[in-house]
């Protein structure tokens, strides 16, 4: 059993034999850990007292949602069904609960009802200290198929690139594992070694971040069974494609798909994401223009020329040494050097990584022959359809990226 099963199984049974007491190791000892407690306590009591006492637990499901697992557990009374929604942080402690009585469907699922395929566990082994989970997909049947290796946005994110409710990476492979490709994904090395103690921050930069690991990833699925090595291709997605074009200048694929990539520095680019964010509403107050003024600062002290690897003034939680990466990563120049066919898929609607980023990839590629630009003006970040600014509580919504952009990777890769 999952060992996040074995937890809500153990904490659901405690509250339905009456020994609610029994769960207070559920909850760390800080004061927030404490109000949650009593929140869930609350919670419960009020649950029992409008719908009765448990008379069925009928299935538990567990999902990583970021860096937390999640579990969802229907439970049966005299009263009907809900769901019970636990998220655990990396301790095993809770740091979310709370009770559907109406059964909404929290869970991923995929639109897409294709079933003919298998999924078995990998490990990416970049080097001897770095051991990453992941999943080939395989289409049943198929003896020689192109293969595909997912590269993830910016931050810890899981194989799926789970994102609230959504996985947009899924949304992707079910079409391709339909129209005859494998997919290998992975968990991020941010993502795996998060809480590592011997994960040291100033050591983490675009490669040891991205670009090393997705090498090793390319390596291992021209190596499996049923994948055609010599068609093996890599999608990338905001930083992934970002760093696309330099993994394939260390190691050999067949097509690129670069998804939402940016051109410049994203030092560059997060204060303009910042006061996007700001502006929603339709003005910026006094803390949100301080918040912008200093990562303007930032960026201006980041992309002078004297900074370097031993400067102190950083972002929290990185080094300088990621930042000067940051600001030397010319893909672009990388980008018209390449022979091989390259997609670039854009939403008009995106706020992350902007139409300038796209029209720079325009300018920049004018000439090269092998590279397709495309363009959905209704799509945002995560290629969800939308219309007017995109915001970014969207994206904690159950949703899907449209079919149109999806088709259009099948497509390239196919043809």
């Amino acid at each position: 059993m999952h060992p996040y099963k074995k937890l809500t199984k153990k904490f659901i049974g405690n509250f339905k034999r009456n020994e609610p007491n029994k769960n207070s190791t559920f909850f760390d000892s800080t004061r927030f850990g404490k109000a949650l407690e009593a929140m869930v306590d609350k919670t419960l009591g009020d649950f029992t007292k409008n719908y009765g006492n448990i008379t069925a637990i009928e299935r538990t499901e567990v999902d990583t949602q970021g860096c937390k697992m999640a579990s969802y557990t229907y439970i049966k009374t005299a009263k009907g069904k809900s769901t019970w929604y636990i998220l655990f942080d990396q301790a095993q402690r809770i740091s979310n609960f709370s009770i559907d009585t109406f059964q909404n469907q929290k869970f991923y699922e995929n639109p897409n009802s294709f079933k003919a395929y298998t999924r078995k566990d990998i490990s990416v082994e970049t080097n001897p200290f770095v051991t990453l989970p992941g999943y080939l997909y395989q289409p049943i049947g198929a003896k020689k198929t192109p293969g595909v290796v997912m590269v993830q946005g910016s931050g810890p994110t899981d194989r799926h690139q789970s994102i609230g409710p959504n996985k947009l990476f899924l949304d992707f492979i079910v079409p391709m594992l339909q129209k005859g490709i494998s997919v290998l994904v992975y968990d991020k090395r941010t993502y795996v070694y998060q809480t590592s103690t011997s994960f040291r921050s100033d050591t983490v930069d675009y490669y040891s971040e991205t670009i090393d690991d997705a090498v090793a990833a390319i390596k291992l699925l021209k190596l499996q069974t049923g994948v055609d090595s010599s068609k093996v291709c890599l999608i990338g997605h905001s930083l992934g494609a970002k760093c696309a074009p330099i993994i394939a200048t260390k190691t050999t694929v067949n097509k690129l798909i670069m998804l939402a990539p940016p051109v410049r520095p994203l030092i560059e680019i997060l204060p303009e994401q910042i006061e996007y964010i700001s502006k929603i509403d339709g003005k910026i107050d006094e803390q949100e223009q301080t918040q912008i003024n200093q990562f303007k600062w930032l960026k201006d002290k980041i992309m002078s020329p004297d900074y370097n690897v031993k400067s102190k003034i950083t972002l929290p939680g990185t080094s300088a040494r990621y930042w000067v990466t940051d600001k030397n990563l010319n893909n672009l120049a990388v980008a018209k050097t390449l022979k091989m066919p390259i997609l670039l898929v854009q939403g008009g609607r995106d706020y992350n990584v902007t139409m300038k980023e796209y029209n720079l990839w325009l300018e920049g590629m004018k000439g090269n022959s092998n590279f397709k630009p495309v363009l959905f003006d209704d799509l945002d970040h995560q290629y969800f359809s939308g219309t007017g600014l995109a915001n970014p509580k969207e994206v904690l919504k159950p949703n899907h990226a449209n079919e149109k952009a999806i088709k259009s990777v099948v497509d390239f890769i196919n043809n």
